[in-house]
């Protein structure tokens, strides 16, 4: 294949990537997912260890009324 390439773009984001992770026995409330299989539970006041997987790691999940059905 004569002519054929991959271009890598060297553009940095602006947006801030930063994910912050809350432990299992954390006092929180919302939306969370486990950090390693993507289980999602909400919580009203102890983040629990994953049911699924046992992990201890959880991200919140973005939350909104309006989301899409």
């Amino acid at each position: 294949m004569e002519g054929s390439r991959v271009r890598v773009s060297g553009a940095v984001s602006d947006v801030d990537e930063y994910v912050e992770f809350w432990p299992a026995g954390t006092l929180a409330k919302g939306q969370f997912a486990c950090a390693a299989c993507g289980n999602q539970v909400t919580v009203h006041q102890v983040l629990p260890r994953c049911m699924v997987c046992g992990e201890r790691l959880w991200e919140q999940v973005d939350w909104s009324p309006f989301r899409a059905v």
